[in-house]
């Protein structure tokens, strides 16, 4: 693909080729986007909060790659008189980072919910078949995402974001194994709010670098 003598730069220059860029924030977008639908309905209908839990995280993702496929896009514009351009990649990460923190609040407080009061029952089944596919098209993502993070902090937010898919479905997995197994219904509950800690855990540290980058670029 492309020769990799731009990665040896410093924090001036393009450290990421910019069209090589688009097109991994497009191609995880697509994937994202397409698969939260299908695990929210699969969550609904099996009654499983761990999928739709995982549903929700997705959506956040799928946002946060339009906001890092825009800032992306914005930032290759020929304007040279775009006012704090250096700005946009940045104010994008950050934004994502105060998206995934707002959705891990929310898991949390609906884990706790789960956990004082499981549902009945829960479809087994669909949440592992489900949970099986997302960790695969996740596992793509991070893959396509994983070149050029770590020198690109709209690439990394992007990056960080499947990665905490990736962990959470594997979860969903392992909670899916539990209730069929065992008939452990709390095991749902608990998950999700392994899953909300994992989110935060990852964006609390992008929320400081995002902050860090933007009062540096105004300096």
């Amino acid at each position: 693909m492309h020769h990799h003598a731009a990665d040896c730069h410093h924090h001036h220059g393009p450290t990421v080729d910019p069209k090589t860029k688009q097109t991994q924030l497009a191609i995880a977008l697509l994937l994202v986007g397409g698969f939260a639908v299908i695990e929210l309905i699969v969550g609904i209908t099996s009654h499983s909060l761990a999928l739709i839990a995982e549903s929700g995280h997705m959506a956040s993702d799928s946002f946060a790659l339009v906001l890092a496929l825009l800032a992306a896009w914005l930032v290759q514009q020929p304007q040279k008189g775009l006012a704090g351009s250096q700005q946009l990649e940045p104010g994008a990460a950050l934004i994502n980072g105060l998206g995934l923190g707002a959705i891990a609040l929310w898991i949390g407080w609906e884990a706790i919910g789960h956990l004082q009061s499981p549902p009945d029952e829960i479809a087994s089944l669909p949440m592992l078949l489900t949970a099986g596919v997302g960790v695969l098209i996740n596992g793509a993502n991070v893959a396509v995402l994983h070149r050029g993070s770590a020198h690109d902090l709209n690439l990394k937010a992007a990056f960080l974001h499947v990665l905490a898919d990736t962990v959470s479905s594997v979860g969903v997995i392992l909670a899916a194994i539990a209730i069929a197994t065992f008939h452990w219904l709390w095991a749902d509950g608990a998950i999700s709010l392994c899953v909300a800690a994992l989110i935060l855990a990852s964006a609390i540290p992008l929320v400081v670098e995002s902050l860090k980058t933007l009062f540096q670029s105004e300096n």
